[in-house]
């Protein structure tokens, strides 16, 4: 039940209501969702690390990903991944850039100078990740919105969007590939050899705990938020199924939980591909319902999850070390 409703209200409820009139609610009764979340989570966990043992011992070998036999197509596949990646970034961005939101419809800038000028940075980050020019120097600037959005808005919303940040670090590191302006002019590559391991695995965690934190956030802390969006979604399809008793507010503590759990199994690394190829279908329901607004504001979760799909597995830190050898 919690793996169904999760997928089910996958949208965030902050760009759909007015998250002001709904502050976050740390009392006793949330307190008690969030030790039974993080009870849950830590099952799950546990559960995909025996399966996860399970099937490599079962197939006698560590399953890793194939890699190409030459440097050309090794190059070919790594920026073939770069640039859906950053094409999925781009949109979103512009848009929030035209609209002088910061990232998501819930992060509004003012009409000021310091509105504009975050609306064109990230118009011209997005520019930059689309063409591949400069695109390094870009991820830092995307990176250097957060404190600036902290700044703005508090911890508590920039933290959902932790998954921009692991963008902003995976293309510091690896940049756009051969499909670039970048690639094309053969512009020299700042010296991050030493992180190259950790660009998948970043992304994945801060992918991952993006989601958990929003699932506290818009959920298991704010249940009255979570019941308003359902109250003008009706996305619970609970007492369709014949559990007439099951309120809304029950079906968003269900949802809450299941996002906190999935959100920790994607950031622990166990069982990736089977997490993101189980979630695709069902994570995109909402969208015939929800329509622009919930596209866009996910075209970067996508990116990540075609990511994950290749280099979802631990084996990610061989193939990277691999193709930075064969790399000068």
């Amino acid at each position: 039940m919690f793996m169904t409703t999760h997928w089910i209200i996958v949208a965030h409820a902050k760009w759909f209501i007015d998250p002001s009139q709904f502050p976050l609610q740390i009392d006793t009764a949330a307190i008690e969702r969030t030790v039974l979340a993080g009870s849950v989570a830590l099952a799950v966990i546990g559960l995909a690390f025996l399966a996860d043992r399970f099937l490599r011992r079962r197939s006698g070998r560590r399953r890793p990903a194939p890699l190409p036999s030459t440097r050309r197509d090794l190059s070919n596949l790594i920026s073939w991944l770069l640039l859906i990646l950053a094409l999925h970034v781009s949109v979103p961005l512009v848009v929030a850039g035209v609209q002088r939101q910061l990232f998501v419809p819930n992060l509004a800038m003012p009409w000021t100078f310091v509105g504009g000028l975050v609306g064109l940075t990230q118009i011209v980050i997005a520019l930059s990740f689309a063409y591949g020019v400069l695109t390094r120097a870009a991820a830092l600037v995307l990176a250097g919105l957060f404190p600036v959005g902290a700044v703005i808005f508090g911890p508590v919303d920039m933290l959902e969007q932790l998954h921009i940040l692991g963008i902003a670090f995976f293309t510091a590191i690896l940049g756009r590939g051969a499909f670039s302006f970048d690639g094309i002019l053969a512009l020299p590559r700042p010296h991050f050899r030493t992180w190259v391991p950790s660009a998948v695995p970043v992304l994945r965690v801060l992918a991952g705990a993006g989601m958990v934190w929003a699932g506290f956030t818009e959920k298991l802390w704010n249940v009255p938020l979570a019941v308003a969006f359902l109250d003008r979604y009706p996305f619970n399809f609970m007492p369709a199924l014949g559990f007439g008793g099951f309120s809304n507010a029950d079906f968003a503590t269900a949802a809450g939980i299941a996002e906190v759990s999935i959100g920790a199994l994607i950031a622990s690394g166990f069982l990736t591909r089977w997490v993101i190829l189980t979630a695709w279908v069902p994570f995109n329901f909402t969208l015939p319902y929800l329509g622009w607004v919930e596209l866009v504001g996910h075209l970067s979760i996508y990116g990540i999850m075609a990511v994950l799909l290749f280099w979802g597995g631990p084996e990610a830190t061989r193939f990277l070390q691999e193709l930075e050898r064969k790399t000068p």
